[in-house]
């Protein structure tokens, strides 16, 4: 008899190679989803060590002291830490007397609130401080997907936080960073959630007005 030669694959041949190739596409959908949710992790726990650093540096210096976020060169909006460099260059340029001097120290505050008030040449522009990219704390890139969303908590916004106090045009102005510490010890108060396709990653961030941190709680 002659034995015929059978040509193409059984229904069960192809049934074992669609399982094979569904497990192997589940292994790898589960490999993707963990790497990219460490890498999300990875972010949030170093923005947050970053920002309890900020929060000391600033006090340390009594500088004010903040996080921005701002459009590098290729237009990709990234977090950045930034300082009010040389808040009191207004003090250190202006010629005052001894009269005029207060003995009582003066915070960072106070004395952005005086600056002015200080009478220098009129024919001189006064010089401002301007915000500078801190070069001593660097956050990571953001991960592909994720955002930080900053909402602020004082209803009265930030032209009443020095109560009494004028507040100069560098505290006020659309340049100001969205999270602030004033150099005091005291903060705007904000929350931050930092989410990957609008899911949460981590707990809510909460910076306090006393400029302290609460992970997943709120004022």
């Amino acid at each position: 008899m002659n034995s015929r030669t059978q040509a193409g694959f059984t229904l069960v041949e192809i049934v074992v190679v669609v399982v094979i190739l569904s497990i192997f596409a589940g292994i790898m959908s589960l490999s993707v989803g963990s790497s990219e949710s460490r890498k999300n992790r990875a972010f949030y726990e170093h923005l947050t060590d970053s920002l309890s650093y900020v929060r000391l540096l600033s006090a340390e210096r009594m500088q004010p002291m903040g996080l921005r976020m701002q459009a590098d060169r290729q237009g990709q909006v990234e977090p950045v830490i930034v300082t009010l460099s040389n808040p009191y260059v207004a003090y250190q340029t202006t010629n005052m007397t001894p009269d005029s001097i207060d003995s009582q120290p003066k915070n960072a505050m106070e004395l952005s609130a005086e600056v002015a008030g200080l009478s220098g040449s009129t024919d001189e522009q006064k010089p401002t401080p301007s915000w500078e990219v801190e070069s001593g704390v660097s956050l990571p890139e953001l991960p592909t997907g994720v955002s930080i969303r900053v909402q602020n908590l004082d209803s009265s916004g930030l032209q009443n936080t020095g109560r009494t106090q004028t507040l100069q045009p560098w505290f006020s102005d659309q340049n100001v960073p969205q999270v602030l510490w004033f150099g005091t010890g005291q903060a705007a108060p904000v929350t931050i959630e930092v989410l990957h396709d609008s899911r949460l990653v981590g707990e809510v961030i909460t910076i306090m007005p006393d400029g302290s941190m609460r992970i997943g709680q709120g004022l």
